[in-house]
């Protein structure tokens, strides 16, 4: 059996999840191997260079080297030369945000990896279109589109749905907003509560709940009222898209958000901002904003919250959509088409 060894960046994050699905691929045994055992910029330079060598090691006793997001294929594009190895890009977050002289480096080393590894996974076609716009025409072709995909959620007995609530302190008639992300500025966790608080002084009686942690938390806790609760990092997200209503992704650029899809596969309608990989998954199962536009924000969770048949029809053809085309088995399906190519080259 095949054994693939996954490169992160640090510990945490979507492309733990991503693994997590991947486990589900038949005929493949998988290791994991943070390149960082901390998500700190500064400390995460030293222990990069302290944990290159058991990275070297482990990627050698490896079948395959599959390396998460751009910069952990920039910093272990030399795992990748001489063996079968493919890259997932995850968002290109490194690539997106960076311009003058730190852009053309990313864009240098970017390339330096892609020439290293047989394929390269981007998650939408959006992502394709922007790392191709950095690579010589001659390394576009390793450039393939496999979606994200999880797989649908059970339906929840109504009994289920009204204990999780009440354990949540919500209400009756009461609209639940779930936000699940990282709290950092991308995700945009603050303007998540100007909306939510600017919707229930206009009467709409909805209350965001926020889960996760990260370096807004405190900013995000001194928020805390009637229509803002945050809950900290939760492990029961299952728990979280059964109780709410609505799925609230206000972030300026994403990947393909799992935690947006996973919303999607329970039927919870997703109201998102127009920022990079969102509108794509959601395609016209979602209501869409401008990304930091906090009144058009507003507008949408009134609107909804106002309108339980529209959030009923959002959240169907939400669901319809992770059935179809984001399934976790077409996911699966293509995945193992590029692993099989790239162990093939190899």
């Amino acid at each position: 059996m095949p054994t693939v060894l996954h490169v992160l960046p640090h510990p945490g994050g979507g492309a733990e999840t991503y693994i997590d699905l991947l486990e589900g691929l038949d005929g493949y045994a998988h290791r994991r191997f943070a390149l960082s055992v901390t998500r700190s910029r500064r400390r995460g330079v030293r222990s990069v260079i302290a944990r290159r060598r058991q990275a070297g090691r482990l990627a050698g006793e490896a079948d395959l080297v599959h390396l998460h997001g751009d910069m952990a294929a920039m910093l272990a594009a030399p795992l990748a030369r001489g063996r079968p190895a493919l890259i997932t890009s995850h968002g290109l977050h490194r690539l997106r945000r960076s311009s003058g002289v730190a852009g053309w480096l990313v864009q240098r080393r970017l390339r330096t990896a892609v020439a290293a590894a047989a394929r390269t996974i981007c998650i939408t076609r959006e992502e394709r279109d922007d790392l191709a716009a950095a690579l010589p025409s001659s390394l576009r072709s390793r450039l393939v589109v496999v979606p994200n995909g999880v797989p649908l959620a059970a339906p929840v007995a109504p009994e289920r749905r009204q204990r999780l609530r009440r354990s949540l302190g919500l209400a009756e008639g009461e609209v639940a907003v779930l936000f699940a992300a990282q709290l950092e500025q991308r995700k945009d966790p603050l303007g998540a509560a100007s909306a939510a608080e600017a919707a229930r002084a206009d009467g709409a009686p909805v209350v965001l709940l926020l889960a996760g942690g990260g370096p807004l938390e405190a900013e995000v806790r001194a928020r805390a009222g009637d229509a803002v609760r945050p809950l900290g990092h939760r492990d029961d997200l299952d728990d979280l898209y059964a109780a709410a209503d609505l799925f609230l992704l206000p972030s300026h650029r994403e990947g393909m958000s799992l935690a947006l899809l996973e919303a999607m596969a329970h039927g919870l309608a997703p109201v998102v901002a127009d920022g990079a990989g969102n509108v794509e998954t959601v395609g016209e199962a979602g209501a869409v904003f401008p990304a930091g536009d906090l009144g058009a924000m507003a507008q949408r969770l009134v609107a909804l919250a106002a309108d339980p048949a529209a959030r009923a029809r959002l959240g169907a053809a939400a669901r319809e959509r992770v059935g179809g085309e984001l399934s976790v088995e077409r996911f699966l399906a293509g995945t193992r088409e590029q692993y099989e190519a790239a162990l093939a080259v190899g």
